[in-house]
């Protein structure tokens, strides 16, 4: 009987413990203004014309922001780093790219990103402390610009936008 009270109040522990970090998770991913992911073809690779595509909506001009590219590959990926074409599109329908070079691993071949078994996810900040200069819709196009075509290994594309940590506590 003191046994079974015991083990319901472990239980309980456990209940409550889960229900702490499982909090906590939302409540991380909570801090993005915009989050997005796209699946690509895992067994025809990443094709360069097969574009991630991202819409969101700013409504003030003053918060800055940081911009991350979330990746998502297997261990079939070939290469220690990823070239990506980001282009993006403003409200008043203007355009800009940016070319980013993203290392992936160290030259021993050891991954930076984080996962378990076959899977590999890496977080990659490309723009800090950036401020939009207009109000409406804005997009973000990204695209691979490595020489091989279609990209092996590659499983997702996501793009994040998070609110400057310095900001986080007066929004």
């Amino acid at each position: 009987s003191a046994i079974m009270k015991r083990n319901l109040e472990v239980r309980g522990l456990l209940k409550a413990a889960g229900f702490a970090i499982l909090l906590g998770l939302v409540s991380c991913e909570s801090d993005a203004v915009f989050a997005g992911s796209k699946p690509l073809a895992a067994d025809l690779g990443w094709n360069s014309g097969d574009i991630a595509k991202f819409d969101w909506q700013v409504t003030d001009t003053l918060k800055r922001h940081d911009f991350f590219i979330d990746l998502r590959h297997n261990q079939e990926y070939p290469f220690t780093n990823l070239y990506l074409f980001v282009d993006y599109t403003f409200p008043n329908g203007r355009t800009r790219r940016d070319t980013i070079s993203c290392e992936l691993a160290n030259d021993r071949g050891q991954w930076f990103g984080s996962g378990f078994g076959n899977l590999i996810e890496h977080r990659i900040g490309f723009r800090q402390n950036t401020a939009f200069p207009l109000l409406g819709d804005y997009t973000i196009k990204i695209a691979h610009g490595m020489r091989v075509d279609p990209l092996p290994g590659m499983l997702d594309v996501g793009f994040r936008l998070e609110p400057t940590p310095s900001q986080k506590k007066a929004g």
